[in-house]
């Protein structure tokens, strides 16, 4: 209610005629509201006043009745009234809690998301270790593989040496073969120039038959320094007449046709 509403309510006031509701809310008001605290001052004396003036009469019984009566309909007039006000002040209030349910909920879940954002992000990093952790293995696997071939080849009763000589087109290359009948040939190369993305060095091992067709044996994986180890493949290495390598396209080649860089022969 306005202020001007609430002064109206100040002769009802203090004649102490106004509803509960009414009373409740302008003595909540008057509390703080000096003006209409002055009103009601001026009221009560004068309702005093009026007390004192007016003789004292009964009144007759079917006056009492009807006043009964109608003090009857008003309170229940003044109750259907505030009912619909009490029910807008419930609904204002299930409405700021509602507000105030949806704003926490809101705050939630944004937190939340940034939560999850937080555990994928670490998802990710734990499961990129985790498959470097593997790669790792992985490689050192394959080390410790090559590393007991190339043991049981030179610790073999049976091991030849073969020396590879630089060709034309790296002059400065060299390389040496170790072969086992039985166990197999590892190769070690030094000083091969490097090569672009789209070329590799391949192994080719030739059987002392003569026209054999050359069989490829391994890629080499080319070290920044020029160096390079090979094992032969399984199988290729059973019988040796030559070594050589060669420089071909990415992937290799099932016979040779780039240059040769490195070759040697077994010596009888």
């Amino acid at each position: 209610m306005t202020h001007d509403e609430l002064r109206d309510l100040s002769g009802g006031y203090a004649l102490g005629i106004l509803s509960e509701a009414e009373h409740r809310a302008f003595e909540a008001h008057v509390s703080t509201c000096p003006e209409c605290a002055e009103d009601v001052r001026g009221f009560a004396g004068v309702a005093s006043g009026l007390a004192q003036a007016v003789p004292q009469v009964d009144p007759p019984a079917a006056l009492r009745d009807r006043v009964l009566r109608a003090a009857t309909a008003t309170d229940r007039h003044a109750a259907e009234v505030e009912t619909p006000r009490s029910g807008r002040g419930v609904l204002a209030f299930l409405s700021a809690a509602a507000a105030i349910a949806a704003l926490a909920l809101g705050l939630y879940a944004v937190s939340l998301q940034q939560r999850i954002r937080v555990l994928e992000d670490e998802l990710r990093i734990a499961s990129a270790r985790a498959a470097d952790v593997q790669r790792q293995l992985v490689q050192y696997k394959v080390a410790s593989d090559t590393a007991s071939q190339v043991r049981a080849i030179l610790a073999a009763p049976d091991l030849r040496r073969i020396d590879l000589a630089g060709q034309k087109a790296a002059p400065g290359a060299f390389g040496r073969a170790f072969w086992s009948p039985a166990q197999g040939l590892v190769v070690a190369f030094d000083n091969l120039p490097a090569t672009s993305p789209d070329r590799v060095y391949q192994l080719w091992v030739i059987p002392p038959d003569k026209g054999a067709a050359p069989i490829s044996a391994a890629l080499l994986d080319l070290q920044p320094d020029g160096r390079a180890i090979a094992l032969a493949a399984p199988g290729s290495a059973s019988r040796v007449g030559i070594v050589a390598v060669t420089l071909e396209q990415a992937g290799g080649v099932p016979a040779p046709k780039g240059d040769m860089i490195v070759v040697g022969a077994l010596s009888n």
